[in-house]
Protein backbone atom coordinates (compact mmCIF):
# COMPACT_ATOMS: atom_id res chain seq x y z
CA UNK A 1 0.00 0.00 0.00
CA UNK A 2 1.60 2.95 -1.51
CA UNK A 3 0.25 6.97 -0.78
CA UNK A 4 -0.10 8.70 -4.06
CA UNK A 5 -1.59 11.82 -5.15
CA UNK A 6 -5.10 11.94 -6.04
CA UNK A 7 -6.22 12.80 -9.52
CA UNK A 8 -9.40 14.01 -10.59
CA UNK A 9 -10.17 10.69 -11.61
CA UNK A 10 -10.43 9.22 -7.89
CA UNK A 11 -12.64 11.65 -6.36
CA UNK A 12 -15.80 9.76 -6.87
CA UNK A 13 -13.75 6.92 -5.13
CA UNK A 14 -12.84 9.32 -2.46
CA UNK A 15 -16.54 10.46 -1.64
CA UNK A 16 -17.48 7.23 -1.90
CA UNK A 17 -14.94 6.87 0.95
CA UNK A 18 -15.65 9.73 2.91
CA UNK A 19 -19.77 8.91 2.67
CA UNK A 20 -19.11 5.63 4.39
CA UNK A 21 -16.94 7.80 7.08
CA UNK A 22 -19.70 9.99 7.27
CA UNK A 23 -21.82 7.25 8.25
CA UNK A 24 -19.86 5.55 10.55
CA UNK A 25 -19.49 8.85 12.50
CA UNK A 26 -22.89 9.44 12.68
CA UNK A 27 -23.60 6.17 13.77
CA UNK A 28 -21.19 6.60 16.95
CA UNK A 29 -22.31 9.78 17.26
CA UNK A 30 -19.34 11.78 15.96
CA UNK A 31 -20.05 14.83 13.55
CA UNK A 32 -16.50 15.15 11.99
CA UNK A 33 -18.03 16.07 8.68
CA UNK A 34 -21.49 16.50 7.32
CA UNK A 35 -23.35 16.41 4.13
CA UNK A 36 -22.25 19.50 2.67
CA UNK A 37 -18.69 19.28 3.84
CA UNK A 38 -16.36 17.92 1.91
CA UNK A 39 -18.10 17.93 -1.35
CA UNK A 40 -17.18 16.80 -5.27
CA UNK A 41 -16.03 21.10 -5.99
CA UNK A 42 -13.39 20.96 -2.65
CA UNK A 43 -11.65 17.91 -4.05
CA UNK A 44 -11.36 18.82 -7.28
CA UNK A 45 -9.80 21.86 -5.92
CA UNK A 46 -7.59 19.88 -3.55
CA UNK A 47 -6.35 17.33 -7.16
CA UNK A 48 -5.60 20.75 -8.58
CA UNK A 49 -3.46 21.85 -5.97
CA UNK A 50 -2.07 18.69 -5.25
CA UNK A 51 -2.89 18.41 -2.19
CA UNK A 52 -4.74 15.46 -1.89
CA UNK A 53 -3.66 12.32 -1.65
CA UNK A 54 -4.93 8.37 -1.07
CA UNK A 55 -3.97 5.19 -0.15
CA UNK A 56 -5.83 1.82 -2.13
CA UNK A 57 -5.40 -1.70 -1.26
CA UNK A 58 -5.70 -4.05 -4.74
CA UNK A 59 -6.56 -1.16 -6.92
CA UNK A 60 -9.52 0.10 -4.34
CA UNK A 61 -9.28 3.71 -2.75
CA UNK A 62 -9.25 2.51 1.19
CA UNK A 63 -7.95 5.87 2.88
CA UNK A 64 -7.49 9.62 2.03
CA UNK A 65 -5.44 12.71 3.46
CA UNK A 66 -5.63 16.17 2.56
CA UNK A 67 -2.96 18.64 3.64
CA UNK A 68 -1.38 22.30 2.70
CA UNK A 69 -0.20 25.20 4.36
CA UNK A 70 -3.49 27.17 4.31
CA UNK A 71 -5.80 27.34 8.02
CA UNK A 72 -9.05 27.94 9.34
CA UNK A 73 -9.50 31.72 10.21
CA UNK A 74 -10.71 30.14 13.68
CA UNK A 75 -7.16 29.05 13.85
CA UNK A 76 -5.79 32.31 14.23
CA UNK A 77 -7.64 32.34 18.22
CA UNK A 78 -5.41 29.27 19.09
CA UNK A 79 -2.34 29.33 21.01
CA UNK A 80 -0.12 27.33 18.40
CA UNK A 81 3.17 25.87 19.93
CA UNK A 82 4.79 26.97 16.85
CA UNK A 83 3.96 31.25 16.23
CA UNK A 84 6.90 32.09 13.94
CA UNK A 85 7.57 28.61 11.68
CA UNK A 86 5.91 26.97 8.18
CA UNK A 87 3.36 24.51 9.34
CA UNK A 88 0.88 22.66 7.50
CA UNK A 89 -2.56 21.93 8.22
CA UNK A 90 -4.06 18.45 8.14
CA UNK A 91 -7.64 19.38 6.84
CA UNK A 92 -8.98 15.72 6.59
CA UNK A 93 -7.72 12.17 7.20
CA UNK A 94 -10.55 9.20 6.20
CA UNK A 95 -10.05 5.96 6.48
CA UNK A 96 -12.97 3.89 5.33
CA UNK A 97 -14.26 1.50 8.44
CA UNK A 98 -13.40 -1.58 7.47
CA UNK A 99 -10.03 -0.77 7.49
CA UNK A 100 -9.73 1.59 10.69
CA UNK A 101 -7.28 0.28 13.85
CA UNK A 102 -5.37 -1.52 11.00
CA UNK A 103 -2.54 1.09 10.48
CA UNK A 104 -4.16 3.02 7.66
CA UNK A 105 -4.23 6.34 9.32
CA UNK A 106 -1.38 6.36 10.95
CA UNK A 107 0.45 5.35 7.69
CA UNK A 108 -1.18 8.59 6.13
CA UNK A 109 -0.22 10.54 9.11
CA UNK A 110 3.41 9.41 8.63
CA UNK A 111 3.06 10.63 5.08
CA UNK A 112 2.06 13.81 5.95
CA UNK A 113 4.98 14.37 8.68
CA UNK A 114 7.46 13.58 6.13
CA UNK A 115 6.55 15.43 3.49
CA UNK A 116 6.60 18.04 5.83
CA UNK A 117 9.72 17.53 7.38
CA UNK A 118 11.47 17.10 4.19
CA UNK A 119 10.00 20.04 2.89
CA UNK A 120 11.03 22.66 5.29
CA UNK A 121 8.03 22.65 7.70
CA UNK A 122 8.35 22.53 11.41
CA UNK A 123 5.24 21.71 12.30
CA UNK A 124 1.69 20.11 11.59
CA UNK A 125 -1.45 21.59 12.79
CA UNK A 126 -4.87 19.47 12.49
CA UNK A 127 -8.22 19.55 14.37
CA UNK A 128 -10.61 16.72 15.71
CA UNK A 129 -14.49 16.75 16.80
CA UNK A 130 -14.28 16.48 20.46
CA UNK A 131 -16.53 13.51 20.55
CA UNK A 132 -13.91 11.45 18.33
CA UNK A 133 -12.08 10.44 21.70
CA UNK A 134 -10.25 7.52 20.02
CA UNK A 135 -8.54 9.83 17.56
CA UNK A 136 -7.44 12.16 19.77
CA UNK A 137 -6.03 9.19 21.76
CA UNK A 138 -4.38 8.42 18.51
CA UNK A 139 -2.75 12.04 17.83
CA UNK A 140 -1.44 12.34 21.52
CA UNK A 141 0.51 9.22 20.91
CA UNK A 142 2.09 9.85 18.05
CA UNK A 143 3.14 13.14 19.65
CA UNK A 144 0.24 15.77 18.69
CA UNK A 145 -0.23 17.91 21.71
CA UNK A 146 -3.88 19.74 22.77
CA UNK A 147 -4.06 23.71 21.93
CA UNK A 148 -7.22 24.31 22.40
CA UNK A 149 -10.99 24.54 20.84
CA UNK A 150 -12.52 25.90 18.08
CA UNK A 151 -16.53 25.61 17.00
CA UNK A 152 -17.50 26.35 13.51
CA UNK A 153 -20.37 27.35 12.05
CA UNK A 154 -22.95 24.51 11.13
CA UNK A 155 -21.37 22.17 13.74
CA UNK A 156 -22.79 20.29 16.81
CA UNK A 157 -19.96 20.38 18.87
CA UNK A 158 -16.60 22.00 19.41
CA UNK A 159 -13.08 20.75 17.81
CA UNK A 160 -10.08 20.37 19.49
CA UNK A 161 -6.61 21.65 18.18
CA UNK A 162 -3.92 19.86 17.91
CA UNK A 163 -0.30 20.14 16.63
CA UNK A 164 3.01 18.52 16.27
CA UNK A 165 6.36 20.05 16.21
CA UNK A 166 8.86 18.49 13.97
Amino acid sequence: MQVEKAKAGNILEVMYLLQHCIEDFNKNSVYQWNTSYPDYFRLLREVEKETLYIIKNKGVCIGTISFDELQESAFDEIEWENKTDKFIVIHRIAVFPTWQKKGVGRKLIEFAEKNAKESGYKSIRLDVASSSEHLIKLYESIGYSYTGDILYPKQKEPFKCLEKVI
